[in-house]
């Protein structure tokens, strides 16, 4: 028996059947595609990918070496895969229930308390990279 086309499961491109170059462009498309998309929508991560032009401008007028400054940008990258993390459970949690819900507050509430450890943690570091080059 034919499955009717409208239940039919959509074409991958990238499937198995495909070499790894095939997957490998494909995940970069979904992943720029998630990054472009969490830049339209969600504000903590626009304010997030300013601060990142910011610190990239900080380091190269400080002139650090490189590996403290691949480790500083990277310790931002990590709040804004965090940020990304944060949105995403978000967006599930809401198609879970819409109306006030304790479990779900206290869940988005635990993600937001995650992104604020990890901007907490950058502060911490960058002030001590800059207060040890001093």
């Amino acid at each position: 028996m034919r499955v009717p086309a409208n239940l039919e499961r959509p074409h991958r491109p990238h499937s198995k059947r495909f070499g790894p170059a095939a997957r490998l462009y494909w995940g970069t498309r979904y992943s720029l595609s998630g990054l472009l998309c969490a830049f339209r929508q969600e504000q903590a991560f626009q304010f997030e990918t300013v601060v990142l032009a910011l610190l990239v401008a900080v380091l190269l007028w400080a002139e650090l070496p490189f590996l403290r400054s691949v480790a500083l940008l990277g310790a931002w990258l990590a709040v804004m895969a965090l940020e990304l993390v944060n949105s995403a459970v978000e967006r599930a949690f809401d198609l879970i229930d819409r109306e006030y819900n304790a479990q779900i507050k206290a869940g988005k509430d635990m993600l937001s308390a995650a992104v604020f450890l990890a901007i907490l943690f950058n502060a911490l570091l960058w002030g001590a990279f800059f207060l040890q080059a001093r």
